[in-house]
């Protein structure tokens, strides 16, 4: 039974390849918090238990005439599943992110894992019975090491292969079509005493086959046919879209059915709209405004700007544009080119570096009058971005007299987190202000010793003229943090980061909104 070695070690590789892509699958709809890769990972291992379990309690019982068939049907059965999976959970995700996301996400894994890794598990036991005449543990530790490294393989693949060259919905498909194709070379060298068992299975792998390369091929069409959801006024198209390591960034552009309003180019990360623009490149959307004006309140004549995150590069064009010399920080080559393509970024007199901000800051001492963070990475900043370690680099950054300015969103129904992220940030600065509305974007400015001495009204007036005014109002909230305020707080740092917890509540009620906003084929990734 050596030649089914093979086999097993692919359907390892499949088996830890669904459950990447199931994560990365699910992001759009649930997001990316604690509590869901929670429900992804303990719904893998119940299920692996299941098929293992299964394949044992059938391996002892059928006749050993048909434990080879049984075996060789196991991948078509994953195969069917996955297709049917591919099929529903456009159309079904939507609802379960709207009725709760947590249990939500549990029934999403469900869906996605539970028959495929059942019945690939049971591949095992089946296999070593089908070996049980042999001495010792007939074969099974071979066999669960051959799958195990396969599975490593999976995973690997998966980050290096598919993730990076395909959208996550066509790699599923991608795996049933591959399990199909095994099934059937595997199923025409079978033996003569399989014939019945032969003809049905190069049959079903046929057309299980044809399933999965129809929805591959068609998934634009399948999706706009069979689903309905997102604003129902909007007219939404993707323009591009790219896959990375990093998450799914589409550029997507939408207009009124009614013709009202200017159509906008959206720039999307992970299902969450993270920049608005005119088609002309303007920015729409006022955090990119508000960050221009606080670096220009606090450091008026700033020479060097350092911003974290390039998005869809309107804060970088107007910094640059305004004589500022920029240097910009992206870990992910993909939105460099969303923005040089889509957005009217041409990185002229701008120094592009592509690597991870907390690698970029640790580096670097003293250079820069501003920092600008803007590092949301689908819902939220990634946390470990967030701590005190963090900011202290951030603080060793910018000069004696600069300031950092940040993007954030705080929990309008829980104090705790905002006061954390306060007293994290001002354990590394001493003077800390807030900017913003609690129920919409907040705005943080951390200094050493400067405080904002006048609005920036040149900078402002240059601003479209219905940012002006909000801009204006803005500012007028400022409020510096005093050390009384967050006094019995404790900072976050690298050795104990909850933040993942706790904004986890605040994050999940904006993925809902999202969800809920956008259609399905913006939304599948």
């Amino acid at each position: 039974m050596r030649k089914y070695e093979y086999l097993i070690f692919a359907t390892g590789a499949v088996t830890l390849a669904l459950e990447v892509l199931a994560s990365r699958i699910m992001t759009p709809y649930f997001g990316v918090s604690l509590y869901i890769w929670t429900g992804i990972l303990s719904i893998t291992l119940t299920f692996l238990a299941l098929g293992y379990h299964l394949g044992g309690v059938i391996s002892r019982r059928a006749q050993p005439a048909t434990l080879e068939g049984l075996f060789l049907a196991s991948p078509v059965l994953s195969a069917i599943s996955i297709a049917i999976a591919a099929a529903i959970y456009p159309v079904l995700f939507p609802a379960l992110s709207q009725f709760n996301l947590i249990a939500g996400s549990f029934i999403g894994a469900t869906l996605i894992l539970a028959l495929p890794l059942i019945a690939l598990s049971a591949m095992n036991p089946l296999l070593i019975g089908m070996q049980r005449t042999e001495a010792g543990d007939a074969g099974a530790g071979r066999v669960f090491f051959i799958s195990t490294v396969g599975s490593v393989a999976g995973v690997l693949l998966t980050a290096f292969l598919f993730i990076p060259n395909m959208t996550n919905f066509r790699a599923v498909l991608t795996l049933g079509l591959v399990l199909c194709v095994l099934v059937a070379v595997y199923s025409l060298a079978a033996p003569a005493s399989l014939k019945v068992q032969k003809r049905n299975l190069i049959l079903g792998s046929l057309v299980v086959g044809l399933v999965c390369a129809g929805l591959l091929v068609a998934k634009d069409s399948y999706l706009k046919t069979v689903a309905s959801g997102g604003d129902q006024d909007l007219i939404f198209n993707v323009r591009a879209e790219y896959t990375s390591v990093f998450g799914n960034v589409k550029v997507v552009d939408v207009r009124s059915r009614r013709g009202l309003g200017e159509p906008q180019r959206l720039f999307v990360q992970d299902g969450i709209i993270q920049n608005r623009t005119s088609l002309t490149h303007q920015s729409l959307s006022l955090y990119t405004y508000m960050l221009e004006a606080l670096a220009k309140a606090f450091v008026p004549n700033s020479k060097r700007a350092l911003i974290l995150g390039l998005g869809a590069g309107a804060v970088v064009k107007r910094m640059r544009d305004a004589g500022t010399d920029v240097t910009v920080v992206d870990i992910n080559t993909d939105i460099l080119t969303a923005a040089l393509d889509h957005f009217g970024f041409d990185g002229t007199g701008v120094q592009v570096e592509i690597q991870d901000a907390r690698t970029f800051v640790r580096a670097c001492k003293n250079n820069y009058d501003v920092v600008i963070v803007d590092l949301f990475l689908g819902d939220n900043v990634p946390d470990y971005l967030l701590t005190r370690q963090f900011f202290t680099d951030v603080r060793r950054c910018a000069n004696p007299n600069g300031a950092m300015v940040m993007n954030a969103f705080f929990d309008d129904t829980d104090a705790e987190p905002n006061q954390r992220l306060l007293a994290t940030i001002r354990a590394a600065f001493p003077s800390v202000f807030v900017f913003g509305d609690v129920a919409e974007n907040i705005f943080l400015a951390a200094t050493q010793r400067v405080r904002p001495r006048h609005f920036p009204n040149a900078v402002i007036n240059s601003m479209p003229n219905p940012v002006q005014s909000r801009v204006r109002a803005l500012l007028r909230t400022g409020k510096q943090m005093s050390a009384r305020e967050i006094a019995k707080v404790e900072p976050v740092s690298d050795e104990h980061n909850i933040f993942s917890v706790l904004f986890a509540p605040s994050n999940m009620r904006e993925r809902k909104v999202m969800a809920g906003r956008l259609p399905p084929w913006v939304l599948v990734n």
